[in-house]
């Protein structure tokens, strides 16, 4: 009797089961490394991912498919389908996945980086490009950028110890730090060159926790693991601990703001002009938008400019032609007028040659973008809410798009058109399309300023017992790509 009710059941199903497969087809998807039944192709990713996804696309192309957890990706690897995604499907492949630290950090998406796509993006976008990184801007914080490289200058040449090696990661991690604390408080943070600040350890801090993988990012519905294993509650003291930082000043300007006279707006930092255009009438920023603005500010502003000065200064010791070449522009363009100034950098035409092959194979990855429906890339069938990453780095290593890919030369760049401005898709340093990265101007500035004064004032030598092929060129694991070993070198004073 069960065995017939189960076959009547099955004569009834059978046909509805047809239908609804027929009316569904099945999707064309890239292919892909097989995933797990649990995990997918989560652990496959190891510590660094956009070298596991580089080595994956040896095998299977330029597109391909993973499943993370419970969450579909897509990764793509070449220029001709990073520009089908950044420019044709822009709008469709141009908003943002849900990622804990993202929200918590951001304050719940009060920010422009890691915010989804709409109206408050693109409001707060538009203040970021028009208030806060305008080139009237970019001109009024030069002082600020020559005065935190002149004092890191000094430091580094009146050390103690004239003939021990110095880390060049940790004297551009302070300088960079120091010029967006002046830009975004109006003063530096005080004790980064000597004794460690408050702020600097809450930023520390954070950075451990964009390090963790959040279960609840890749299982949804299964969050709740992450307030178990303790991750959520220690990232959540962090966030209100940097929230009652910024709060604190934000209150300080909040007191002087309606003492200063009408010039004031030319004299402005960051959250100066957050706090006028948050108290005008009508507006739809918020305290919360501040915090998350000012976060974006400076996690943008400080470890990806102090990443890419180590990255050069590591590529120029491997290559001391290079070098070499660099010091002789700056020294006949400067002069012995003892420091490079802004004025002088667009003189220096190497000097661009070697941050452009610098960003080129060492640059950061984009944050990943989420198709917001159904669409189409290289011709397979990409479901709405499929994370897509588009691999910069791989793209760099692209051999039909770069000849001699793997090797640093600056020169490639010579009489070249191609820039990282977001409409060369070989290369993408800061992105592209909707969300290329507003601050490419005054990370430029500070990089460029910080490289042509450590080149111009000093020699370098490397330690004792080095050679420059014993010098890797190893990720580190984390958010930003910083060398996974510390890079020591010797400067001799020249100025």
């Amino acid at each position: 009797m069960a065995l017939s009710f189960l076959m009547l059941l099955l004569f009834v199903l059978l046909p509805v089961l047809f239908l609804f497969s027929k009316r569904k087809p099945k999707l064309k998807l890239p292919p892909g490394p097989r995933p797990s039944p649990i995990f997918g192709n989560l652990l496959q990713m190891g510590d660094i991912p956009h070298r596991t996804i580089y080595e994956l696309s040896k095998t299977y192309g330029p597109i391909f498919y993973m499943r993370m957890g419970q969450i579909p990706v897509v990764s793509v690897t070449s220029p001709a389908l990073a520009q089908e995604v950044l420019r044709k499907l822009d709008l469709v492949c141009c908003t943002r996945p849900h990622m804990t630290v993202f929200q918590e950090y951001t304050f719940n998406y009060c920010d422009v980086s890691a915010a989804p796509y709409g109206d408050n993006w693109r409001i707060l976008r538009k203040v970021f490009v028009l208030e806060l990184l305008s080139n009237k801007k970019l001109s009024f914080f030069r002082g600020a950028r020559q005065a935190e490289t002149d004092k890191m200058i000094e430091s580094i040449r009146n050390r103690p110890d004239q003939a021990a090696p110095i880390n060049i990661k940790d004297f551009m991690v302070r300088l960079s730090n120091n010029i967006v604390c002046r830009v975004t408080f109006g003063h530096m943070n005080e004790g980064i060159y000597g004794e460690r600040s408050q702020l600097h350890d809450l930023l520390e801090e954070g950075n451990r926790m964009f390090d963790e993988i959040f279960f609840g990012d890749f299982f949804p519905g299964f969050g709740w693991i992450d307030w178990l294993t303790g991750k959520r509650k220690r990232m959540q003291k962090n966030v209100k601990e940097l929230g009652d930082f910024f709060q604190q000043m934000i209150d300080k300007h909040k007191e002087n703001f309606t003492k200063r006279g009408e010039d004031h707006h030319d004299k402005e930092d960051f959250i100066d002009v957050m706090i006028r255009l948050c108290e005008e009438e009508g507006s739809q920023i918020t305290t919360d938008h501040i915090k998350g603005s000012i976060m974006d500010i400076i996690t943008g502003g400080t470890d990806t400019s102090a990443s890419t000065v180590t990255w050069a200064m590591s590529q120029l010791a491997r290559h001391p032609r290079v070098m070499k070449k660099a010091q002789e522009e700056l020294r006949r363009v400067v002069g012995d007028k003892g420091k490079v100034e802004e004025s002088d950098l667009p003189h220096c035409e190497y000097l661009k040659l070697v941050m452009n092959e610098t960003l080129r194979l060492h640059s950061q990855n984009p944050l990943p973008r989420e198709t917001m429906e159904d669409c189409k890339i290289g011709g397979y069938d990409i479901p709405k809410g499929t994370r897509v990453i588009v691999n910069a780095w791989a793209i760099a290593r692209d051999e039909g798009a770069w000849e001699n890919a793997l090797e640093f030369l600056p020169e490639r760049f010579e009489g070249s058109s191609i820039n990282f401005w977001g409409n060369d898709f070989q290369y993408l340093p800061f992105g592209a399309g909707r969300r290329i990265c507003p601050g490419i101007n005054f990370g430029m500035h500070t990089v460029s300023l910080a490289l042509a004064n450590l080149l111009y004032t000093f020699d370098w030598e490397l330690p004792v017992g080095t050679k420059e092929g014993d010098i890797d060129l190893d990720d580190a694991p984390g958010f930003v790509t910083y060398k996974k070993t510390p890079l020591l070198l010797v400067p001799k004073n020249r100025y």
